[in-house]
């Protein structure tokens, strides 16, 4: 009966060790997604999607200010609708800022909706590429 006690005192020390171990591996497991799924966020908050107008009218205008807005460093996409003359441009915000891109437009000529390029600047640009700008 002793020995029948003993065997018994042990299986279940036995499950209940087993039993904390699931739970502290569950418990770690859990605190690692969570961990990652933080980070994740902290991630996709960085990344910023907008949309701004920036004049011009043809395919050559879409190469420019594309080009000029991906030159950016942290601008992730930049795609420009030349019918309704607006640039669309994922950014992180942790690298650049919507001023630093609309700047690097308006250095190569393009107007945007809130920033004018130099008059010497959008007189360089191909016959085809000036649009009417908007009085001062």
């Amino acid at each position: 009966m002793k020995n029948l006690m003993i065997v018994f005192f042990l299986t279940l020390s036995i499950q209940a060790i087993a039993s904390i171990e699931v739970q502290a591996a569950t418990t770690s497991k859990f605190a690692k997604l969570s961990f990652v799924h933080e980070s994740n966020m902290s991630l996709q908050n960085a990344v910023k999607d907008t949309s701004i107008t920036v004049y011009g009218n043809c395919s050559s205008c879409k190469k420019a200010i594309e080009k000029a807005a991906k030159s950016v460093n942290g601008v992730k996409t930049a795609s420009w609708d030349k019918k309704k003359k607006i640039l669309n441009i994922q950014y992180d915000i942790s690298e650049t800022s919507l001023n630093t891109i609309e700047k690097a437009i308006i250095d190569i000529g393009y107007d945007t909706e809130n920033m004018r390029a130099e008059e010497s600047v959008y007189n360089e640009l191909h016959e085809c590429c000036k649009y009417d700008r908007k009085p001062q």
